[in-house]
């Protein structure tokens, strides 16, 4: 299949099919009403109409209206999914920080989300770093997430001094002692973003020390298996911390996305 455009232009199958596609969904989209919309969440059944009242909130934003948002704030047992968590993410509603820490673990746009809500977001992101509880994605993913929005929220200059005195004291406190992989990788960006001195050399030491790193890496997964590649983990620490000790890899996730998904 090839389309044509008003401009003569000859597009293959896969982009025309998907140039096609855009509008109609957007119109599908439009037919629902915000009012529809929190109608259709706060029946809290699995159906069509609930896909597109999210799609209408992805839609939207921070756009959507009070009724709409109350609807999305309200986190209820099976919502916890990816479909759920992308549309509340997108709202960027003071209200939902609770439930956006909670699902931190999920990917990077909650963190953005809650980097976007600094610093009404700081203490719920400080909070749930300082003391993760013992789910084992939250111990390891969900704490490298946590992280990194606080992470956001230092490059953003969101923070004020007291608050990244804070943050400083979090970053230190993961880059001593025995620390999961994920939130070692996630606490060496954030305490290269920090510019403290101090913090600085503990990256270095990492980077340059292998008994250092060996000793702050753990061998073991959250669940308490041995990895299978225990040397390896610590190979890829040390290549990270020395990459952006130099300045580089600042095109390596997770990416400040402000105002995503």
């Amino acid at each position: 299949m090839r389309y044509q455009t008003k401009a003569g232009q000859i597009l293959p199958g896969a982009v025309a099919l998907a140039l096609l596609a855009a509008p109609l969904a957007a119109q599908v989209v439009a037919r629902m009403t915000e009012r529809e919309a929190a109608a259709a969440l706060a029946d809290g059944r699995l159906t069509p109409e609930r896909e597109r009242a999210f799609a209408l909130a992805r839609n939207l934003g921070p756009r959507a209206g009070a009724e709409l948002r109350g609807e999305t704030d309200r986190p209820e047992g099976s919502e916890a999914g990816f479909g759920y968590m992308d549309a509340v993410s997108r709202l960027r509603d003071p209200r939902a920080i609770p439930f956006l820490v909670e699902v931190l673990a999920y990917g990077t746009g909650a963190a953005n989300a809650l980097a976007d809500l600094a610093p009404e977001s700081f203490p719920a992101v400080l909070e749930a770093v300082s003391n993760p509880d013992e789910n084992p994605l939250r111990v390891s993913t969900g704490l490298s997430m946590g992280l990194t929005a606080l992470r956001f929220m230092v490059e953003d200059g969101a923070l004020a001094a007291g608050q990244v005195e804070r943050v400083r004291g979090v970053a230190r406190e993961r880059l001593s002692g025995t620390q999961q992989y994920f939130p070692v990788k996630a606490a060496v960006r954030l305490a290269l973003a920090l510019g403290n001195p101090e913090l600085r050399e503990m990256v270095e030491r990492v980077a340059n020390d292998r008994a250092a790193a060996e000793a702050l890496v753990s061998p073991y997964l959250p669940s308490g298996n041995l990895s299978e590649d225990p040397a390896g983990r610590v190979d890829r620490v040390q290549e990270e911390a020395r990459l952006f000790l130099s300045g580089g890899g600042a095109d390596i996730g997770p990416v400040r996305r402000p105002g995503s998904g």
